[in-house]
């Protein structure tokens, strides 16, 4: 699961298998298969009453279109935050009327005004950044008193799990991506650093909501490929990041696993934290 890019970060949408096309499409899917089980562990952080949320990386908006529908009152502000212009111009034009402000701009230096959201939302984002520390405390400066800064993200050694088992064969290259993204600044087992990361930011009453989806839900393993196929590691064999022997066993694997109608669990991360009411 990939986030929005961050200046500085490990994510470049147009480094991804297909450029920003495809990955477009990709983060669409993602946000299909994902966004209900992550609202379910976050319905209670959202305002009730008018006020006003942030999607920190929003990326073309695909959760921040699902996010307008989920909010009790249509007169809660919503603002889309993102680096990338490429990305912001697709989530304008998805929905020009929907009701979300879209701000270009750097989670680290968000150009938005201090105490001025009841709810920041940051998905897939802090795997990316070289200082989760120091965009933590950006977005906690953004929320009122009492306000909620909740962080999602995966931890590549609790990915979840498949049957039949597929690391043996695929751990190598799951691996390679892992450390090209450290290289870029990233980390991909960041959902274990977030509890300590959200509370040196400041934030209190921190806690730790895990969410899971299945294969089965979603229509089979086929329709995860554009989170989990091996096909999305092409760009490290090009960088030479990865062998294409090493490549070709991952890939071959998966291809035998949905080929058997195997079954996969997803577990994600929401960590949540709170700003003091005095």
């Amino acid at each position: 699961m990939i986030g929005p890019a961050r200046p500085g970060g490990s994510y470049r949408p147009q480094a991804e298998l297909g450029g920003v096309p495809a990955e477009v499409r990709r983060l669409e899917i993602q946000a299909e298969l994902s966004w209900a089980h992550e609202w379910r562990v976050l319905r209670d952080t959202a305002p009730t009453v008018a006020g006003a949320v942030l999607d920190a990386g929003c990326g073309t908006g695909a959760v921040t279109r699902r996010l307008r529908a989920e909010l009790a009152d249509p007169r809660t502000r919503l603002v889309g935050l993102d680096a990338d212009e490429r990305l912001l111009a697709v989530a304008r034009a998805e929905a020009p009327e929907a009701g979300i402000d879209y701000v270009a701009g750097d989670l680290a230096e968000p150009p938005l005004p201090a105490g001025s959201f009841d709810l920041v939302l940051a998905r897939y984002v802090f795997q990316h950044l070289a200082d989760p520390v120091g965009a933590a405390r950006a977005l906690a400066a953004l929320l009122r008193p009492g306000g909620v800064l909740a962080v999602i993200d995966v931890d590549a050694g609790l990915w979840g799990c498949a049957d039949p088992d597929l690391s043996a064969l695929s751990a190598d290259a799951y691996r390679a991506l892992g450390t090209a993204q450290a290289a870029d600044g990233g980390d991909r087992l960041v959902a274990r650093r977030l509890p300590r990361i959200l509370r040196r930011a400041g934030l209190t009453g921190i806690t730790v909501r895990p969410f899971a989806y299945t294969s089965d839900e979603v229509g089979g393993a086929a329709a995860l490929a554009p989170q989990l196929s091996p096909e999305r590691l092409l760009p490290l064999v090009e960088r030479g990041a990865l062998g294409l022997g090493t490549y070709a066993r991952a890939m071959a694997a998966w291809e035998r696993f949905v080929a058997a109608d195997g079954f996969t669990l997803l577990l994600g991360f929401a960590v949540v934290g709170r700003i003091p009411t005095s």
